[in-house]
């Protein structure tokens, strides 16, 4: 299994590989640390995302209540196909920004 990654590149942070509940834990602590990093309306990107399950989006819940908390927002791009179940399934799409679907 590919190891999941998080990087800084330029305004946006790109997250990649699988977040599930074995990779979440170091993700979400370079998170917080790169998190700080972007501009106060910042853009996660999950292009590179190859699996996410509900320990991935906990961690997504996390990383925005982190930037709200300093006054910043953070929207998600690129959403993968696994993920958008789970927002519904937690009523999340507002949170992120992300039109509801039927």
């Amino acid at each position: 299994m590919a190891e999941p990654s998080l990087a800084l590149d330029g305004s946006v942070l790109r997250l990649s590989g699988p977040v599930t509940l074995n990779t979440v834990a170091p993700l979400l602590s370079r998170g917080r640390r790169l998190l700080a990093r972007l501009p106060e309306a910042g853009t996660l990107d999950l292009s590179g995302v190859t699996r996410i399950d509900s320990a991935g989006a906990a961690m997504l819940v996390e990383f925005w209540r982190h930037r709200e908390r300093s006054g910043a927002s953070l929207r998600l791009a690129a959403i993968p196909a696994d993920l958008q179940p789970l927002l519904q399934l937690y009523a999340l799409e507002p949170v992120f920004g992300v039109a509801a679907s039927d």
